[in-house]
């Protein structure tokens, strides 16, 4: 029960901090990526301002703004190891293999889906799917040092 209570959340929480050191090496890694994290932001503030300055409240585009940069968050950093942590403490899952292959799916897969793609991706989107697909390994490769070697707790000794 203490597992449940303190060392699964304790590990999602430091997976989820990792997570975003993650993201930015890949944003360092990756120019794609970058664009992503960093002209988005610029672009994002950059419209702010311009409609600001033509006279137009941008509360509303602000708060739709980040209300999908919250999603994006969400379906990035948080859902993936939360889901696959539990996942692997309800199935007894230990291996890091796994557990790492499974977060980064989803952290791959969870975006486009919020997105609805519809369409083949660009080599650049194929470039940013395949850099979520490495932070979410790696996110779910820390989850698995901290608490998912042990999933599921105990097993019955058998006799």
């Amino acid at each position: 029960m203490l597992r449940w209570l303190l060392l699964i959340p304790f590990a999602c929480l430091v997976a989820m901090g990792a997570a975003l050191i993650f993201l930015a090496m890949a944003s360092i890694a990756s120019p794609s990526v970058a664009l992503l994290i960093g002209g988005g932001v610029e672009r994002l503030v950059d419209l702010l301002f311009g409609l600001a300055d033509r006279g137009i409240d941008p509360a509303p585009a602000a708060q739709a703004a980040f209300a999908l940069i919250g999603k994006l968050g969400l379906a990035i950093v948080v859902m993936p190891v939360a889901l696959v942590a539990v996942a692997s403490e309800l199935f007894r899952l230990r291996s890091g293999l796994l557990q790492s292959g499974f977060t980064g799916l989803l952290a791959a897969l969870l975006p486009l889906a919020m997105l609805r793609l519809s369409r083949s991706p660009s080599p650049a989107e194929i470039q940013i799917i395949s850099g979520l697909f490495l932070v979410g390994a790696a996110t779910g490769f820390v989850y698995w040092l901290i608490a998912g070697r042990g999933a599921g707790g105990e097993r019955p000794a058998q006799p």
